[in-house]
């Protein structure tokens, strides 16, 4: 980012009149008081569970350019305080700004699963040829994204920056913000049902992304998912890619399952075709594998180049992270959990497994809203139809899961010894064992014990 305090005081409040404001250029916007240095300028987020507001002064006291404020604050007074209406609101108009300045090309990507993975994997594959800049995991809010983007020197040659949306204004906020070259929605599922009330809405408000397209911009859409692809039909006419119909311009498709639980897939763009291997086996990654395809060829990228590309990626942590010990396969996709991406972990998991035994180790899917319970009792069902050789199950709605298992071992679990303890019962010397789970189930803690655990480490250290 290179702006000045004078620009920043001028866009927030229409003038500038801080001293020196002009001379100083501001290093970095933080929103944690504890990283600010020398000429940071700081936003005082209300947060669920801190102030900012409270840590204005330490702010300015390690060197704070500036802290931008929306409470009258007479200990600030004589001191470099910016006063806003929001500071979030303000936060996102800084970086609007910065994205105004900046000559990179802005590709926004979205999806109710695997967007994080879309991203890097998009990321990976362009910064072959260009600079890129990306967002840092799923740093996809209102804060998150102008924060990344505010990271970016706007030199880089594209940014690559996902979205991510639970409440229907989300992307009424973020989308003017990112302002994109280039739009990506790659699926959508029964994910954030509390906010976004359906799965129709869910459709809507993803698709509503493409409103926000520049002039001249692209819009890349899955067209599997129907409800999606007529709601991005009635913005734009979408570029589609699909795993599904071998017809589509953009298609790719899981050809075989490797010994190792990667996958050769087939990618397909307009005429031409290719083969390439990816770091897992899942039939849903040939989704994700079809959108980063279109997506850079139609940045002008030749389908060799993307393969060559694609086929050095390394699957970002706790997103189908698979950890190979001995004939122990552990798969973290622990970051989160919905519907959609339950279904498709768990029958990615059975194939990697094939004859060997399956253990998933699960934890609840939340924010359903009022469709919670029938989605647990479609969990159970999917447990029944697997047939693993054990689950265990951390959360809530462990009964409704347990009502629909038709006799398969649920056991539950409160914590990740009670897991061992169990897992060791079972007397295995070998397994694949899926972790899954909504983010605040920490089912990364159940991982990293059974991980420490056959490498013979104690302290849940975190390989």
């Amino acid at each position: 980012m290179k702006l000045t305090l004078c620009e920043l005081e001028e866009l927030l409040m229409g003038s500038s009149d801080l001293p020196c404001a002009t001379d100083i250029e501001i290093t970095a916007v933080r929103t944690d008081s504890r990283l600010v240095n020398k000429h940071d300028v700081f936003f005082c987020i209300e947060g669920e569970n801190f102030d900012g507001h409270n840590f204005a002064e330490a702010a300015l006291d390690a060197g704070a350019a500036a802290v931008v404020v929306s409470q009258f604050m007479p200990e600030l007074e004589g001191r470099q305080a910016i006063m806003v209406r929001d500071t979030v609101q303000a936060l996102g108009r800084v970086a609007a700004y910065w994205r105004e300045k900046s000559q990179a090309r802005m590709i926004a990507v979205t999806g109710s699963a695997g967007k994080t993975t879309v991203k890097e994997m998009l990321a990976h594959v362009l910064s072959g040829s260009h600079s890129v800049h990306k967002n840092f995991m799923n740093m996809n809010n209102q804060l998150g994204l102008p924060l990344s983007m505010l990271e970016a020197s706007g030199e880089e040659t594209y940014w690559v920056m996902e979205l991510g949306i639970s409440l229907p204004h989300d992307m009424g906020e973020l989308g003017p913000i990112a302002s994109p070259d280039m739009a990506i929605i790659h699926n959508i599922g029964p994910a954030h049902l509390e906010g976004l009330g359906s799965l129709e809405n869910v459709a809507v408000q993803k698709a509503s992304l493409f409103k926000y397209i520049r002039p001249g911009g692209k819009a890349l859409c899955c067209k599997d998912h129907e409800l999606l692809w007529n709601a991005a039909s009635e913005i734009t006419t979408p570029v589609a890619f699909s795993s599904r119909d071998e017809t589509a311009e953009y298609y790719s498709t899981l050809l075989h399952t490797l010994p190792d639980g990667s996958g050769r897939f087939l990618l397909k763009a307009g005429e031409e075709s290719t083969e390439v291997v990816l770091p897992t086996c899942g039939e849903h990654f040939a989704e994700n594998a079809a959108a980063v395809t279109c997506a850079a060829h139609q940045l002008g990228m030749e389908l060799t180049e993307i393969a060559e590309r694609l086929a050095t990626v390394e699957m970002p942590k706790q997103r189908f992270h698979c950890h190979t010990h001995g004939e122990w396969v552990l798969i973290d996709d622990s970051y989160n959990a919905n519907p959609l991406s339950m279904n498709r972990a768990i029958d990615t998991a059975k194939r990697i497994a094939g004859e060997k035994p399956l253990v998933l180790v699960l934890g609840d899917m939340l924010e359903l809203g009022s469709e919670a319970g029938s989605a647990h009792y479609d969990l159970g069902e999917k447990i029944a139809e697997i047939k693993p050789n054990a689950t265990f199950y951390f959360g809530q709605h462990y009964a409704e899961v347990a009502a629909k298992t038709n006799g398969c071992t649920l056991v539950p679990v409160k914590k990740p010894d009670e897991f061992l303890n169990g897992i060791h019962e079972l007397g295995l010397s070998d397994a694949v064992v899926l972790f899954k789970g909504s983010r605040s189930c920490h089912m990364e803690e159940y991982f990293y014990a059974l991980n420490s655990d056959i490498n013979g480490e104690t302290g849940g250290n975190k390989a």
